[in-house]
């Protein structure tokens, strides 16, 4: 009977044993383990929806990219305060819209940030980088401003012909004497700095445009002069770092012969290195990689007569006239050193050019030509609005019109 017992409780204690292989799965090292698969799952999953969320957006922009328009549709109007207007220019991630009694800085959709008063007869722009000016054409009056407001307000002494703005905030002002033209330099904050490049009429020539380098320390000038009774171009490179200091009235470069009987109209520094003049006759680049002695680096020859350009960055646009029955432009977009980026043919009136962003806009009152950098026309056609500029907004065929009176936000459709 005893023995019955013993046997009775051996065999309840061997059923109370619990089988741990059984449960192998819910001990904690396993059950870190299974979170762990859990978590390589989902991140998997996370990654794969991703990538396909990418393919998806890449492929609608792709597709977008050669998606031509013919309607829009209006999204938003923002109208803006009542004050004069003659245009307007980028500024940080605003615009400054210019008048001759003042300037108004405003939001991408219109809103203003704040306003500067000045009273000005003829005011015109540059911009460059972080800085913009605005300055009264034949009087002595240059503003220079920052996104945040007023940089500086300057004083020339003498009439101003035109006046430019370097990214360090430097302001370069080309003024007129009765017999000569002067080169002016300002710092950021309106000082006037010791350098000054005089340029007599009778022997020099006019001054025709200037260009200042990214840094400040380097100018472009094209000049107008009489040889006999042809007239003559002539660009000129001066600087003003260590290396111009012991040249004869900091020329480091000079080009005459190849402008002979072509008149130089535009200069422009597309980067610390490279530059354009744009000539009657064709486009001239140069290279100033060696700063003592810049070099013409290529020559394009203008097949037909230079309509328009336009800059952005380190490139140019130039629309020539195009006599063929179809079309009646010829538009190209250029690298630094002259390597064609774009050509592309088009039909259109346009009196303004403008390019930003990967966009080409050709615009005159409520007419637009919007062509990205592939060449595609997106959309040709009235926008129902005085245009003064076009920037690429929001998603895909969205863009804001800048008009008189307000701001447009459009979708093409």
């Amino acid at each position: 009977m005893m023995i019955e017992d013993k046997e009775l409780k051996k065999r309840e204690i061997k059923n109370r044993i619990i089988d741990t292989s059984t449960l192998e799965e819910d001990t904690p090292r396993s059950r870190r383990k299974q979170n762990a698969d859990i978590f390589t799952q989902g991140r998997r999953v996370v990654i794969l929806l991703l990538v396909l969320v990418g393919v998806i957006i890449l492929g609608l922009i792709f597709q977008n990219r050669f998606k031509t328009h013919t309607k829009f549709k209006l999204k938003w109007m923002h109208e803006l305060s009542e004050g004069s207007l003659v245009d307007y220019i980028s500024l940080g991630n605003g615009f400054l819209k210019y008048s001759k009694d003042g300037a108004v800085y405003l939001k991408k959709n219109g809103k203003n940030v704040w306003v500067d008063s000045y009273e000005m007869s003829n005011p015109k722009t540059d911009t460059n980088g972080k800085y913009a000016i605005v300055f009264d054409v034949g009087s002595k009056q240059i503003v220079s401003y920052t996104k945040e407001g007023k940089a500086a307000s300057i004083d020339t002494e003498l009439p101003i012909i035109k006046a430019i703005v370097s990214k360090s905030g430097v302001v370069t002002a080309l003024v007129e004497e009765s017999r000569s033209t002067d080169i002016v330099f300002f710092d950021n904050e309106g000082k006037k700095l010791d350098i000054i490049v005089k340029s007599k009429l009778s022997g020099d020539g006019f001054p025709t445009d200037i260009a200042i380098s990214p840094d400040g320390t380097a100018l472009l000038a094209a000049f107008q002069y009489l040889k006999g009774s042809s007239m003559m171009g002539r660009v000129v490179f001066y600087d003003f770092s260590e290396i111009g200091k012991n040249m004869p009235n900091r020329v480091v470069g000079g080009f005459d012969e190849e402008f002979v009987s072509s008149m130089v109209a535009r200069v422009k520094y597309l980067d610390k290195i490279n530059s354009v003049a744009i000539a009657s006759d064709g486009l001239y680049f140069f290279s100033s990689k060696n700063i003592a002695s810049p070099k013409l680096a290529k020559t394009i020859k203008a097949e037909n007569d230079i309509e328009a350009v336009a800059f952005e960055g380190d490139r140019l646009c130039v629309v020539y006239k195009n006599t063929s029955e179809k079309f009646n432009h010829t538009l190209y977009v250029y690298s630094k050193t002259g390597s064609v980026l774009l050509k592309k043919e088009f039909a259109g009136d346009f009196n303004k050019l403008d390019m930003q962003k990967g966009y080409i806009y050709m615009t005159k009152n409520d007419n637009a030509i919007i062509m990205n950098t592939s060449g595609v026309i997106k959309y040709s056609g009235s926008l129902d609005v005085n245009i003064h500029k076009i920037v690429k907004s929001g998603f895909l065929s969205g863009f804001t019109v800048l008009g008189d009176n307000d701001f447009r936000g459009i979708v093409l459709k």
